[in-house]
């Protein structure tokens, strides 16, 4: 998709104003806190051109506009660094994962423990016998969660149903990290949340995948490079539990 330097300041500006607030954006908002060099009705009219491409949407309560999933996608794909990682989380990672390497539990642990903390999500793992998971409260903090019992109920489901995750994530899975964000999951009352997985050796398991689920608004480039690091980790460490 080609966007004027403009267009990609502003989608960049409202998607900014998104992670951090949750909520709708308006002109005025953009002009009083970002340098676009434009004035409010020219930024009013980039933005309806950017509705027109379907990067942006408004409710029918607001002014404001906020990013659809085709914008986040975009902005994953486009804008973001894919190594967002602190390199101390790095070390971090390869050392509990090697240093448990032998203890398939404690590596389990491990792994839903880190993941969990230095992304501020719910970290799951699909093994073979069951869904394992960490990091529930996480979502507690959040907005979309805070004041909807529904969508909190619907990841819980989702955590206690271990064939419905298992095939969600066979279904999406690449070679790399995955991400379903918001409807692309499919999943009733996840609109405003985003999944992430990676497919991963594991001692004998037959399929293991490490993910987070979050809200839309979630790290993007740490979570991806955490999952990589996961991934490259237990790849490394494998020769230790054969």
């Amino acid at each position: 998709m080609d966007l004027t330097e403009r267009q990609k300041e502003i989608l960049l500006a409202v998607i900014n104003e998104f992670m951090e607030e949750a909520c709708e954006v308006g002109s005025l908002s953009l002009l009083e806190k970002y340098d676009l060099g434009v004035s409010s009705a020219t930024i009013r009219n980039e933005m309806v051109k950017l509705m027109q491409l379907g990067l942006l949407e408004k409710s029918h309560i607001s002014s404001g506009r906020f990013p659809t999933d085709q914008a986040l996608r975009l902005y994953v794909s486009k804008f973001i660094d894919d190594n967002g990682l602190n390199p101390l989380v790095s070390v971090e990672i390869r050392q509990e994962i090697f240093r448990e390497r032998f203890s398939k539990e404690t590596v389990i642990k491990a792994i839903l423990r880190i993941m969990a903390k230095e992304t501020s999500t719910l970290a799951f793992m699909v093994l073979d016998e069951d869904v394992r998971s960490y990091g529930l409260s996480n979502l507690l903090k959040c907005e979309e969660f805070v004041d909807n019992v529904e969508r909190t109920r619907t990841v819980v489901n989702i955590l206690e149903d271990d064939t419905f995750l298992r095939d969600l994530v066979e279904q999406y899975s690449g070679s790399g990290v995955s991400l379903l964000i918001g409807g692309e999951s499919g999943i009733d009352n996840l609109a405003n949340c985003a999944l992430a997985f990676v497919n991963v050796p594991f001692w004998d398991e037959r399929k293991t995948y490490v993910g987070v689920i979050g809200t839309k608004r979630m790290e993007y480039s740490k979570v991806l490079s955490a999952l990589k690091e996961v991934k490259s980790a237990l790849e490394k460490s494998m020769l230790g539990w054969r």
